[in-house]
This record gives C-alpha cells, structure tokens and sequence, in this order.
C-alpha cells in the first residue's frame, strides 16, 4: 500500500503546517480509452528564449508558474497519491527508499523534461511501476488567469507517453510553451538540482554557472547580450583575419609588380632591339645587292678568257690523233697472227696429251694382263683347297644333324587348349553379367546417397541459425544489414577481421532457457553493433558506412582485453545463492565481441536465475546491483547519504527472444522428423545393396580365379606348341644347310675332275694363251704412239719460235701507242680542264645573274613593305654603312637576335606589360577593400562596446549583489566565500587602429595605428564565467569550488548557499534541491536550515523545495514553510488513522 503521511516535528520555536490527502490504493481496473496526443519518450527540446516573467501572486500567495498540486498515479514507487505543497518553502522528508526523489522525477518528467536529465534511467517506461502497463503524473500550476493543470501520461509497452493541458489532450509542443510562458526551467541547474545531479554543481564549469546564474536570475536578455558579443566578437576576429591575410596580400602584390617592373624595362629594350633588327633586315638586302652586280660583272669577263683558251688547246691535239690510228692499225695486224699461231700451238699440245694418254693405257693394259697370267697359276692349288675343307665341313654336319625330325603337336594336347578356350568363354560371360549387376547396384547407391545429401541439406538450413539471425538482423535494422553486406564484399580493406553486428557471432548456450534473458541484458543496439579490433579500421568503416552511406549504424573500437573484466562475486557464491551463472557463461563468441560486450552491458557483471533466488541477502550485503531471477529484472540502488537504504527497481524479462532465439515451430518439427524417416530408410537401401555388391564381388573373384587358371593353363600349351615348332624348324635349317655344303662340293671335286682329264684343252691352257698373245699386241701398239710422240713435240718446238717473235713486235708497238695515248690524255685533261673552267665561269656569271635579281627583287619586296619613315631611315643607314659589307650586318643582325632570343628565353612576352597593368588594378582593388574591411571592423568595434556596456554594468551588479549575499551568508556560519565575475581574453588585443583620434591612414589609404595602445585582454566572452570562491578554515585562503578541493559537505554547503544567493534574484517560480544537506555535520545543517529558511519563507520569495531524508531535532522553523512526511514501502501497516497520529503529534508538542 502506497500512502503519504505528515507529522510535525518537534519545536520549541515555531510549529509547522502541513497538509496531506491520503487515497487508496486502486485494486486494478482498465481506464476507459480516450483520444492523445502521442509522442515518443525521448522529446527533442527546441532553443527557445525564455521570457522575463513579472512576478505575479494570486490571493493563496502562489506565485506565477508555482506547483500547487502533484498527483501520481502508479508511478515508480507510488500507486496513488497527491500532494499540496505550499506556496514558499516546502520541505519533503522521509527515510531512505520511500520515494522522495521520485517526485522530484515527477515533477521533471510532469513538465516535459527528458529522463536524462535525471541522471537515473534514461528510459521513459522506467519510471511505470512495476507489475504496471501504464502511469501517471499530472502537475497543477499558478497561471496569470487561473491554476494549470499538466498531465502526462506513460505507456511502458511502446516507451511513448500521451499529454493533456487543462484536461484536453494536447502536443508536447503545446506544452512546452506553456512552461516557458511560465519562466520554468527545470534543466537549469540553479533551479531544479536532483539527487543524482548534485555532484555536477560542483563540477559545472564557470562558465556553465555563469549561463545557469543569468538563467535562473530571469536575465535571459543578459545571456543574449552575451551571445550577440560571443558573435560579434568572432566577427571581429574574421574581419581582423581578413585585414591581416589582405594586407599581406597588398604587400606580395607590391613586391611581385616590383620585380615585374624590371620586366617591363628589358621588354621595352626588346622593342628597341626589334626595330633596329628590321632595319638591319631591310639593309642587308640592299648591301647583297650591291654585291652581286659588282661579282655578275667579274664572272663576265672570267668567262670570256676560258672560252678563248678552250678553242687554243682544242685546235693544237690534231697530229697525235694520226699517229695513233697507223700504230692501232699495225697492232691489230699483229695480234691477228699471234693469234692463229696460238691456235695453232693449243692444237699440237691437245695430241700431245692424247698420245701420251694412249701411253699410259698400254702400260696399264700391260700390268692388268700379266696379273691375269698370276692368278691362272695361283686358282688350280686354292680350288684343292677349298674342296678338302667343304669335306671335312660337310662331315661335321651330318655327324651332329639327326636323320629324322621331332614329334610334332599330339592330339590330346589340340583337345585340351580347345577345353581351356571354351571355359575362358563362359567365364567371360559370367564376369559381364556380374559387373552388370554390380554397376545397378552403385547407380542405385549413387540415387540413394543424392537423396540423403538433398534430405541433409534440408536439414542444414532447418539448422541454419545464422540465416534465421540475419533474417532477424534486416527486420530489426536494415542500415545494419546493408552495413554488414559492405562488409563481406570489402573485408580486404581492414588490416584485422572486422566482426559482425554481436548478434550473428554470438550464440547462446540452452538458448530456449536463456535467449530471451541475454537478450534482456543486452540491449538492441549492441546486438546491432559492428567490433573492430583497430583504430584505423574503425575509421575506415565509420569514414565508408557513416559518412558516405549515411547509414545509422554503431561501430566500437576496444582495446580491453576480456580477461580485464572481472565478476563482482565468485561462482560459488552464485550457485549458494540460486543462481545459473553470470550472463557471460551463457553466451558463446570470440573474445573480443565478449570484452565489447562487458564493456557495453556489463555481462560479467549480472548473474541470472531461472528459478527464485534470496533476496533479502542480495539486497541487505548489495552483492549485485542488477541480477535477472524468476522472470524479473533487478535493479538495486543504494542512496548517498544518511542510511543508504537500497532502492530495487524491478522489470519484467522479455517474453521472447528476437533475434537470439533458436526455437523452431511444429511445422519444423514435423518437417525435421519426416527427413530423419527417410534418410534411415535410404540409408536401411545402401546397406541392403551393400550386401548384395559383396556376394556378386565373391562371385566375380570366384569366376575370374577361374579365368585366370585357364588362362594359365592356356599360356603354358602355347609355351609347349611354341618348343616343338622351334625344333622342327631348327631341324629343317640345318637338313637344307648339310645338302648346300654337299652340293658345292660335288660341283667342286667335277671342277677338278674336268681340269685333270683335259690336259692341254683344258679352259685354264685355253686362258694362259690367249693372255699372252694380249700382251705380244699390246708392245707393238705402244711403239707407234712413242713414235707419234717425237714427232708432236718437235712441232710444238717450231710453234713456239714463231709465236714469241710475233708477240716481241706487238710489244714494241705497244709501247709506242702507249706514250702518244699518254701524250693524248694529257692534252685531252689540259682541254677538258679549260671547259670545265670555261662552264664554271658561265655557271658563276649565271649564278651572280641569278643572285643580283633575287637582291633585287628583296630589296623590293622589303622596301614596299616599309612606311615611308622606316624607308627613309633605311637610307640614311645605307649613306652611312656605305663602306660596311653584307656579311658584317648580318654579324650585326644575328648579335641583335642573340639578344632578342635571351629576352625571349628569359619568359619576356607582351603579356608582361598587361601582366603589370592588371597588377595595379587589382593592388588598387585590394586597397578599397583593405579600406572597407576597416571602416567595417570600425562599426563592429563600437557596436560591440555598446552591446558590452549593456551586459557588462548589469551584469556586474548582479555578480556584485550575489556575492554580497553569498558572502553574508559564508560570515553568518564563520566562514569565507565570494563570488567573482572571470574576464577570459582570446590573446588579441586590439591595437588604437581601434579608436578613430589614434589612427591615421599610409599612402593606399588603409587605417594603420599611429601608435601602440595597450588594451585588456579580456574579450573572450564565451569562456567569462562566475567563479565560486570558499575557505572553511581560519587563516586559509579562499579558493575555487570544485570537485576536487572541497570535500562533499563542503561542496552542498557551497552549493545551497550558492542558490540561496539566487533566491531574492531568482525569476522562476520555483526551486527544487534535493538532499543537498547530506554529507554536512551538524553545525553547518543547523546553520544553512536557517537561511533556507529566512530567504525562502520572505513574502514574495519563488515556491522552494527541499528534499532530506533526515534533519536535525531544534531547529528553526516558520510559518510560511509546509513539512511534508513521506511514509511509504512494505513495512506500513495495512491500516493507520492518520488523524489520530496528528492530534497526538500535537498534543505532545503543548505537553513540552
């Protein structure tokens, strides 16, 4: 039962008031569906100006945007309830746990603020209690024209939330300017600081407070002066960057015309040397002129003289011509004779060498017949010979040949290789038969396998959990999907595997038992996220699926290795307490996506159950802070201060799995088992036919033994019939080589026979006779050629003599021919020397004709191309270069080119001079620019000392009225403390180019600062902050608040007192602090309680909450302030009469 409960403290000073409406608790009951405005949990606040709200009081002392009532209705802790605070101070107490900062959340939440700013849970159905599908919180304010009522309410199931206005449903928009109008602003820290945000007051930078100060003091013009500064300042550093960056452009414009300056110089010297080059052009062609009719008329008379000397040495060659035809003549005479006396000789030689080749046929014919006569007498002794070794050979033979020849094949054995053929035969047939059914066999083997791969296949994909994942994974998020597509098409620009979304490389050990517990701890977007095990990776997957895909994914990049992470408990401890194992056991993946995993939900971290689990000592020794037991998430937090009582917040598990769950359906089921039928039965196939495929190999080995010893058999008869014809054949060989050797020797001994019976008559006598008869002619015929041989050579003697008589007289002629042919080719040279000069002499005056008309000609050409200026300079050169020759002015021209080439070479270009010209108007450009930026820094300058004299004053004064009191407040405890405004400078300072009086201008025209005017260095005012200054002991010096100095008490006694400082200033309606006052001893909660007090309960002071869950016994109160009593949790009573216990509270209170 959820209820609230008041009771006055005990007082010796003032009583309190206090007001408290008590409802049941609801026993269920669905609330009739009405029409809302929706909106996600997550609202996007908009920039806004909040406005300066007067402050305005109605006849029950609420002020404008104050909190006159709060209803809840099954929020967090609370099932029902409703409070009434006061319109000054209100105080909230009650023990740890029993739900004081949750209205504080309700407050938040009730006027549209984010869960984050919290600092608890950052989701919206968080805050619906459990056991519940939807809450409640519904805020009633002070208007200007009556009390506002604000509702909201939460659905846990789709995290969103509905709004009413006034008991209409509405926009959140509608809402939110609604609470602007009303100046409340619950993420300024100075107005509403929550438990869990104590901590960042002291860590809230200065220049954080000092926009909080400027906030929640109502000067949000101050907090827009000082962005319009922050503006104008950062557009007088750009004009500044500007002035600086054109100026120094204006320079190098004038340093690059400078040295183009020299450019157009040598350019114009160019020109110079171009005229005088087509001067000297024009003049060359009058000079070569010149020239060629003074050599036309030398080449004339040249030519002349050659000619005259040609026809003298022609007319002088005419006697030795005649002389030479009679010596040709007599020549040719000779040579004629020595020629046929040649013939003549050549013919006697010719039978000189056949006579003395018939001379060597007679010898050779000679030897030939006397070696005949030899081997007459030598054949009679080697054919007895040869007949006494054909005996003893042929007896030899006959002695080791047998006279009748071996036994052939038997009939038995003919009889036996047929048998062995037709058993081969049969074999062979029933080999076939069996290898055609061994082949049925393993076809239908090979069927059976197909179909056990298809049905296993099948099976596979049933099993598939990755697909099914990936399935999920593009349900859930399809920028993932795509994500991981790219992927696994570019993992080669990784330099380390890049691992998946977690959820496809996780798997979940007994995952029907845990899927949907993992899947309670880790979140949806760490399921999603990509791992990558480098910074450059995840650069690079960020820079290509981030960046250039637009695709909303989230990548991490840890460096932690798992063995870094560490459980809180042992798993002993675990299993004594309930407990299955941490998260962690349950879940299969490399280790890096387990170390993300740690790092992200903490797995290692939060043991799960199935079953109940103890509570109590979980709860009471805080062993975990999050456990998952029984179907319900836990969540334990412990308060910071008094007793640190621990808060469980409690959620449902989730029902099931998305994406990590490997359950299947009926109809999977039913499909898996039906495979599994027909695999076994295939399979019961393979093994039958694997029985008969061993009989049939039997049978086959059998039949093919068989085979085999036939064919053995079969080898060894051909071995046997292949014998016997090798000795019959042998035999054969050697009966027909033993007659051979007797027939040659009968045909021998008849030879010998017929020699001796013959005598004279015999062929060998009739042989010897008739050879030397041969030899008898061959003599004679040999005689008459030596004969015929003497005779030739005596004629070739006689040819001889004539034949070198004949060749002497050639020879003389010869050589008398030769000197007048001599003779001749000298006066022939001497001639053809004198044309060649005389042609020479016609080309060279034909050549000098040729040249003087081209000269001509040129010098026309040129002349009609001149003005009449250039003409008449061209002959004024000419009167006086009278004695300079052609060649020396073209000496002069190519001077002049040289020169005009290095000009050239050096990049000298007409484009020079427009280069220079375009030059100037731009550096004059520059220079009006130059000009306008500083009559624009000018304006800008004094806009932003006008802006800073309308925040600077004002906001002095309030830094200076808040530390008045800050430091009041500091001497009231015996302590010191300040507030200080912080000036931060930029490190530009401006120059007296600043201040119009200081200033001059140079030559172009631009403000330049006639001298240096030191100036602060102070214009930084984004980074200007308020400083907290405290010192808490006697002889210390102040310094700076922060979360490091300071120790926690003094930190909350800085900050209440911070704010208290604000109170009088403050234009919201209201503040909220909640348990500011732990940490602090007794003495300072005493002494901050009281100026608590005396600045929140003024007259006209903003609404104040403060929530403790302790305070001290004594201590001052007033009649403005309203205790509320927060009695809530388990261990109430199932019924308590609230008005008995105030009647007694206060009879108590007269008693003392």
């Amino acid at each position: 039962m959820s209820t609230l409960r008041g009771r006055t403290p005990r007082s010796t000073k003032n009583s309190a008031a206090m007001r408290a409406i008590q409802k049941s608790e609801p026993n269920g009951g669905a609330q009739a569906k009405r029409n809302k405005h929706t909106m996600d949990s997550e609202e996007s606040e908009e920039e806004y100006e909040t406005p300066n709200v007067p402050t305005q009081i109605d006849q029950d002392g609420y002020r404008v945007g104050s909190i006159m009532r709060i209803s809840l209705h099954n929020f967090v802790t609370y099932s029902e309830i409703e409070i009434t605070p006061g319109p000054n101070m209100n105080m909230i107490i009650g023990p740890n746990g029993t739900g004081k900062s949750t209205i504080v959340c309700a407050i938040a939440l009730g006027l549209g603020e984010k869960p984050s700013l919290l600092g608890r849970s950052t989701t919206l159905s968080e805050f619906v209690k459990h056991g519940c599908d939807q809450g409640s919180i519904e805020l009633t304010l002070a208007g200007r024209q009556g009390p506002i009522t604000i509702g909201r309410e939460i659905v846990r199931e789709n995290n969103k939330s509905h709004w009413k206005l006034n008991g209409r449903p509405a926009p959140f928009s509608e809402v939110q300017k609604t609470t602007r109008a009303l100046n409340i602003q619950v993420n300024n820290l100075c107005q509403f600081l929550p438990q869990d945000r104590v901590v960042e007051f002291s860590k809230m930078s200065i220049q954080e407070l000092l926009k909080e100060t400027q906030c929640a003091v109502g000067r949000d013009d101050l907090l827009e002066l000082q962005r319009e500064l922050i503006k104008l300042r950062a557009e007088e550093r750009g004009i500044m960057g500007e002035i600086q960056r054109g100026t120094h452009d204006a320079d190098n414009m004038r340093k690059q015309n400078d040295v183009l300056e020299r450019d157009v110089k040598r350019w114009q010297e160019r020109q110079k040397a171009e005229s005088q080059m087509r001067m000297l052009e024009a003049l060359i062609p009058v000079m070569k002129y010149k020239e060629a009719k003074a050599e036309h008329d030398g080449a004339k008379v040249t030519r002349n003289q050659a000619h005259a000397q040609y026809q003298q040495l022609k007319n002088d060659s005419g006697p030795a011509e005649d002389e030479m035809q009679e010596l040709e003549s007599s020549i040719a005479r000779t040579e004629a004779k020595r020629q046929r006396l040649q013939t003549e000789r050549a013919d006697s030689e010719k039978k000189m060498r056949k006579q003395l080749k018939s001379l060597e046929d007679f010898e050779k014919k000679q030897h030939d017949l006397n070696s005949d006569l030899d081997d007459l007498k030598k054949r009679a002794q080697r054919r007895r010979e040869n007949i006494a070794q054909l005996r003893a050979e042929v007896a030899r033979l006959e002695a080791a040949h047998p006279e009748s020849a071996p036994e052939g094949e038997s009939d038995e054995t003919r009889q036996l290789a047929a048998e062995l053929r037709e058993m081969k035969l049969q074999m062979n047939g029933e080999i076939v038969a069996l290898q055609d059914e061994q082949k049925e066999l393993m076809r239908a083997g090979r069927e059976a396998n197909r179909e056990i791969e298809a049905r296993d296949q099948r099976l596979r994909s049933l099993d598939d959990v990755l697909a099914r994942k990936r399935d999920a994974l593009r349900s859930a998020s399809y920028d993932s999907f795509r994500a991981l597509e790219w992927l696994e098409a570019n993992r080669d620009q990784f330099s380390q595997h890049v691992f998946a979304p977690i959820c496809l490389e996780v798997s979940v050990r007994d995952a029907p038992q845990y899927a949907s517990l993992v899947e309670t701890v880790v979140s949806m977007s760490s399921l999603r996220t990509f791992v990558t095990q480098s910074d450059d990776d995840y650069r690079v997957f960020t820079r290509q699926v981030n960046d250039k895909q637009k695709l909303r994914v989230d990548v991490v990049s840890y460096h932690k290795d798992l063995d870094e992470f560490h459980p809180p408990q042992p798993r002993e401890v675990l299993h004594k307490l309930g407990f299955d194992g941490y998260v962690l056991d349950f879940i299969e993946a490399p280790r890096k996506v387990l170390a993300a995993l740690c790092n992200r939900d903490k797995i290692h971290e939060i043991p799960v159950a199935r079953g109940p689990v103890n509570h109590e000592l979980i709860e009471s020794k805080m062993l975990f802070k999050e456990y998952i037991a029984d179907g319900t998430r836990f969540t334990i937090t412990r308060g910071r201060y008094g007793s640190r009582a621990a808060t469980v917040t409690t959620s449902r598990v989730r029902a099931q799995a998305r994406i990590l769950s490997s359950g299947e359906t009926d109809e999977v089921r039913a499909t898996r088992e039906r495979l599994h039928d027909e695999i076994s039965m295939f399979r019961d196939q393979l093994r039958s036919n694997e029985e008969k495929m061993k009989l049939l190999s039997r049978k086959d080995k059998n039949a093919r033994d068989k085979h085999r010893n036939a064919d053995a058999r079969e080898k060894e008869l051909k071995e046997e019939r292949k014998r016997l014809a090798e000795q019959i054949g042998k035999w054969q060989r050697n009966q027909i080589h033993v007659e051979t050797k007797r027939a040659q020797l009968d045909t021998m001994v008849a030879d010998e026979q017929r020699e001796t019976r013959g005598g004279g008559q015999s062929q060998t006598a009739r042989d010897r006779k008739r050879i030397e008869q041969a030899i008898r002619q061959n003599s004679i015929d040999r005689a008459d050629s030596v004969c015929e041989m003497a005779a030739a050579v005596g004629k070739q003697g006689e040819l001889v003599h004539q034949l070198t008589v004949v060749s002497l007289e050639g020879f003389r002629d010869m050589h008398a021919l030769s000197e007048l042919k001599a003779q001749a080719v000298r006066q022939r040279e001497a001639i053809s020397e004198a044309l060649l000069a005389y042609e020479e002499a016609v080309s060279a005056f034909e050549a000098a004709k040729v040249a003087a008309r081209e000269c001509l000609a040129e010098t026309r050409r040129v002349t009609e191309e001149m003005s009449d200026d250039e003409r008449m300079r061209v002959r004024m050169a000419q009167d006086e270069r009278s004695n300079a020759t052609a060649a020396e002015l073209e000496v002069e021209l190519h001077t002049c080119r040289q020169r005009l080439s290095m000009a050239s070479n050096s990049g000298l270009s007409a484009r020079v001079m427009e280069q220079y010209e375009e030059r100037q108007a731009r550096l004059a450009t520059m220079v009006s620019t130059l000009q306008q930026r500083e009559h624009q820094l000018l304006k800008v300058r004094k806009k932003k000392l006008r802006v800073r004299g309308k925040w600077e004053q004002p906001l002095d004064e309030l830094v200076r009225k808040i530390s008045e009191r800050f430091t009041a407040m500091f001497d009231s405890i015996g302590c010191m403390g300040e507030v200080h405004l912080c000036r931060a400078g930029d490190g530009i300072v401006a120059a007296a180019a600043a201040v119009p009086e200081l200033a001059t201008q140079n030559g172009d025209g631009v403000v330049v600062a006639a001298a240096a005017a030191a100036a602060a260095d102070d214009e930084d005012y984004n980074n200007w902050g308020i400083e907290i200054r405290v010192a808490f002991r006697r002889n210390e010096q102040l310094h700076a608040l922060d979360n490091h100095r300071q120790s926690g008490g003094e930190r909350a006694v800085s900050t209440i007192l911070y704010l208290q400082s604000l109170q009088t200033l403050a234009a919201a309606p209201f503040r909220v602090v909640d348990e500011i006052n732990q940490g602090m001893d007794q003495r300072n909660e005493r002494l901050v309680h009281r100026l608590i007090v005396d600045t929140a309960c003024r007259a006209g002071s903003p609404q104040y909450f403060l929530i403790t869950p302790k305070l001290l016994q004594d201590l001052e109160y007033h009649p403005m302030m309203r205790v509320l009593c927060i009695y809530n949790g388990e261990w109430q009573p199932e019924s308590f009469n609230f008005n008995r216990y105030i009647t007694n509270a206060r009879r108590s209170t007269v008693a003392t």
